[in-house]
């Protein structure tokens, strides 16, 4: 063909724009499939939170591992496991099962994270002695309670928006998930309350 150059279906040069999708304005973003939202939607900022408590899972990580707790650093890594899964049934709009972490289910998480006197002998309050890990971890558990927080006000009941969806699912995974990581604060700062025996 002479002239090198491709032609557009009605015989002038090709510019480019054949079958290519119409430019997004850059404050727009994709909520769930070909739907677009503003960034500052609260189903998107809900996100934003997600995105961050996973990256603090991944510092807290690498403190573990920093302090020889590798056994903890492989239970922040079911953390982070489960907030991925939380992000995905979010973004997809599918249903998120209750987490199981540490060897419980979420009933046995929460029993346990409200009675920690009856596992760990030597119950303390955060404070700074505990070291770097603690902290991270107390941080963790914080942050987890913001973004249940965040959820109550984006997917709760009687949320007074056109784009809310109730997510009761999601709001039980925080919870459960804040108090997992208040019960991995307590078993990594206190002794077992009930010695335990080596066969």
């Amino acid at each position: 063909m002479r002239g090198g150059g491709l032609t557009g279906s009605g015989g002038g040069p090709y510019n480019g724009s054949m079958n290519t999708p119409p430019k997004k304005a850059e404050h727009m973003t994709s909520l769930c499939g070909n739907r677009m939202v503003s960034k500052t939607h609260g189903r998107i900022a809900f996100r934003g939170v997600i995105d961050t408590l996973e990256a603090e899972v991944i510092e807290a990580q690498v403190v573990a591992m920093r302090e020889n707790e590798a056994g903890v650093c492989l239970r922040l890594g079911e953390v982070l496991e489960y907030l991925r899964r939380l992000m995905s049934a979010e973004v997809r709009e599918a249903p998120l099962d209750p987490p199981f972490l540490f060897g419980m289910d979420s009933e046995e998480v929460h029993r346990q994270s409200h009675n920690p006197a009856g596992s760990f002998a030597g119950l303390q309050l955060p404070a700074y002695t505990q070291g770097p890990l603690a902290a991270r971890l107390n941080t963790l558990r914080a942050k987890t309670r913001e973004a249940e927080l965040a959820a109550v006000r984006i997917f709760g009941p009687g949320t007074d928006t056109a784009e809310a969806a109730e997510r009761e699912d999601i709001i039980l995974g925080l919870n459960r998930l804040s108090s997992a990581l208040w019960w991995l604060f307590c078993a990594y700062t206190s002794a077992p309350a009930t010695p335990r025996v080596c066969g």
